[in-house]
């Protein structure tokens, strides 16, 4: 017996229904330590991989570097965080220009010293849960180099729809966000909103010009 083309219609409809809400269903992403040192072991990975192919020059490098940052490293609220109060009381334009030249310098800054390495490894020491979906994940990066010390670094991580996002970087106990957020406020108490716009944009130009 044949159904007319109005039943099966409804039939595709209903099937799609079905489907979209066996979609929105399904278990939301499971943040853990355990996920948490797995991502930042996967990071190092394709860093390292990147960094021990000899097949690439270090602009090549840098630059696939600096990719791998841009896509897993929250910069926007980075910027925002280590500007503190200062955010809140700069103009439209200001925030604009600020969070343009702020990526371009952060990005510059870790790529370069990251291609500095031209082989290694890592192994990841330990991993906490710090609440609120936020963890770190501890890090052991040693250089192949003869006489290069370990180094350790802690990676501040959390929760970003279905993955994680890095949002500080703490080398031998030093926090990236912490050192910034307390540079940059004696920047502006000092000189101005302007003027650490202008510096940030300087030091991305002076990163980007050095000889490799």
């Amino acid at each position: 017996m044949k159904t007319s083309p109005a039943v099966n219609s409804f039939r595709i409809l209903l099937c799609a229904v079905i489907m979209c809400a066996e979609l929105f269903s399904l278990p939301a992403f499971a943040a853990s330590k355990e996920t948490a040192s797995k991502y930042v072991e996967t990071l190092g990975n394709s860093a390292i991989e990147t960094l021990s192919n000899k097949k690439l020059d270090k602009a090549t490098k840098s630059k696939k570097i600096e990719q791998l940052f841009r896509e897993n490293v929250d910069i926007s609220w980075i910027g925002k965080f280590v500007l503190g109060r200062f955010w809140r009381q700069a103009t439209d334009d200001q925030k604009k220009r600020y969070l343009k030249e702020y990526e371009t310098f952060l990005v510059r800054h870790y790529a370069t010293r990251f291609t500095d390495y031209t082989s290694g490894s890592f192994t990841i020491t330990n991993a906490r849960d710090e609440g609120d979906d936020e963890f770190t994940v501890s890090m052991q990066i040693k250089s192949d180099e003869a006489g290069g010390d370990p180094i350790l670094v802690d990676y501040r991580v959390r929760t970003d729809k279905n993955s994680f996002m890095v949002f500080d970087i703490i080398v031998e106990g030093v926090s990236m966000i912490t050192t910034q957020r307390s540079e940059f406020s004696s920047v502006v108490t000092n000189k101005g909103m302007d003027y650490l716009i202008t510096q940030l944009a300087n030091k991305s130009d002076i990163v980007d010009t050095k000889p490799h």
